[in-house]
């Protein structure tokens, strides 16, 4: 075993002992909060370190390392720290939480980090599970019993079945190939494209992965989990989890893509997903009054713009939908840093509480109109050339239907945004509003994420670039 290979795993391991050892000692909530943006820090230097190496950490055929694997570390390790440097006090926490939420949100982002590494099906489900299972946990730690055991309940009830049902998809691709190392499988394309039951199978492993992204038909979670979870568990679900779901579908995708034609099946099944998402998303969002259920719906939808790169099956398909996903983390990331601060001894945050925003706080207004125009698509974010990534690699396959329907609901989705910011630039603030300071961690996390926003949108080759190495790698 080359303990280099497993260098940003390990870190982020080592920080969690430390984070669990340190309330045990006496540590108050600051403290373990600095020790958790240390943890951070060491995992994401870890992770930049480590991204020219490649090999294989354990035992052959399980984990591997490549320029996809550790880009992909690289950015859920800074999606950690930028959340937890935005959870100093998360007031919608219980108050002996706020030294325990760092430890689980590092835990899952361990899982993360190896299910992009994983080459195995059975590595795949543990990481899979080492991923969720923290989350479940954080999301009971609301202040409010009530609300957090019904929302964790359900997240966790929900996550449960699609993780059986990717369990139960594996034992087809374990009956039908006799393996579960994924270049066991691949070797046999040519023999198992021609089973529908190998297909069959296929669509059931992407079960939990499409629940992590919320897309249809796995998506019930999202808005409920989105409306009444503690704001900076949220935050990291919003953002962090995307990107290692979508990573790991190029993964699986990039496995089945040799077969060719025989994997029309797949191909379909995911644009209809991704049709369904898209619409039913932006259609149900309209009629929300919850921002945070607002941007759950949001969500589903931007789950369905990722499918179009993903079910493309292409090299630009699968390249244009890991730099989505990155975009789309940052995006969602600076939106809920700015809702967990206006909404901060909330429970819940309605559209009428970012009222007059601009005048309690210009910058945090600000930056979630940077946020917005990103999930809106407009220059000069991320979200524009995002999508333009993305439409270009289904109109490239032929799917200029499918392009449209993207094109529509990207249209639908201007009406509910532009409400929000309607919100917050023309209607004033309450006269007993008072004005909100961003702290200067949050202030960081939120900079960061906005500069990303924007400079993927203005200047995308770099990110681009090592998005398409990343996917080469998979395709080699």
């Amino acid at each position: 075993m080359e303990l280099s290979l497993f260098a940003p795993e390990l870190i982020a391991l080592l920080g969690g002992l430390v984070l669990f050892a340190a309330p045990i000692l006496g540590a108050g909530s600051a403290t373990t909060w600095r020790l958790a943006v240390l943890a951070g820090s060491a995992t994401f230097a870890g992770a930049v370190w480590s991204l020219p190496l490649s090999g294989e950490a354990f035992s052959p055929g399980i984990y591997y390392v490549d320029a996809f694997s550790q880009g992909v570390k690289v950015v859920v390790s800074l999606g950690y720290l930028l959340v937890v440097l935005g959870a100093r006090e998360p007031v919608t926490l219980k108050a002996h939480a706020w030294s325990e939420l760092p430890l689980f949100v590092l835990l899952a982002s361990v899982g993360m980090m190896m299910m992009v590494s994983a080459t195995e099906l059975l590595t795949l489900y543990i990481a899979m599970e080492l991923a969720a299972y923290p989350v479940y946990i954080a999301i009971a730690l609301h202040r409010n019993p009530a609300i957090g055991g019904e929302s964790s309940t359900k997240y966790m009830v929900q996550g449960m079945m699609a993780s059986a049902v990717s369990l139960y998809g594996m034992s087809f691709l374990y009956g039908l190939a006799g393996s579960t190392y994924f270049e066991a499988i691949t070797g046999q394309m040519g023999a198992l494209s021609s089973t529908p039951l190998f297909w069959f199978g296929i669509i059931l492993l992407l079960a939990g992965f499409l629940f992590k992204l919320a897309a249809l038909p796995f998506h019930f979670w999202a808005p409920d989990t989105y409306e009444v979870s503690p704001h900076e568990v949220i935050t990291f679900v919003a953002s962090v989890s995307k990107v290692a779901a979508i990573a790991v579908l190029c993964r699986i995708m990039s496995l089945v893509m040799p077969a060719g034609m025989d994997a029309c099946s797949v191909q379909n099944v995911l644009m209809w997903f991704a049709v369904g998402a898209m619409t039913l998303g932006n259609l149900a969002a309209l009629r929300q009054s919850d921002l945070k259920r607002l941007l759950g719906y949001s969500a589903v939808a931007h789950a369905g713009y990722a499918l179009i790169g993903v079910q493309a099956m292409s090299a630009n398909g699968l390249t244009s939908a890991l730099f989505y996903a990155v975009g789309y983390a940052a995006m969602s990331l600076i939106c809920f840093l700015v809702v967990a601060t206006v909404g901060r001894d909330q429970d819940r945050v309605s559209v009428e509480a970012m009222s007059g925003l601009w005048q309690r706080s210009p910058s945090m207004a600000l930056v979630f109109l940077v946020g917005l125009l990103g999930l809106i698509g407009l220059p000069p974010t991320v979200g524009f050339i995002g999508k333009w990534f993305l439409f270009s690699a289904a109109i490239e396959q032929g799917q200029f239907v499918l392009v449209l329907v993207a094109a529509i609901n990207a249209t639908i989705a201007l009406y509910y945004y532009l409400l929000v910011l309607r919100q917050i630039y023309l209607v004033d603030a309450p006269t007993d509003a008072a004005p909100l300071r961003w702290t200067p961690a949050l202030a960081l996390s939120a900079g960061v994420g906005s500069i990303v926003v924007v400079a993927m949108g203005v200047v995308p080759s770099p990110i681009w670039d090592q998005a398409a190495a990343a996917v080469a790698t998979l395709l080699h």
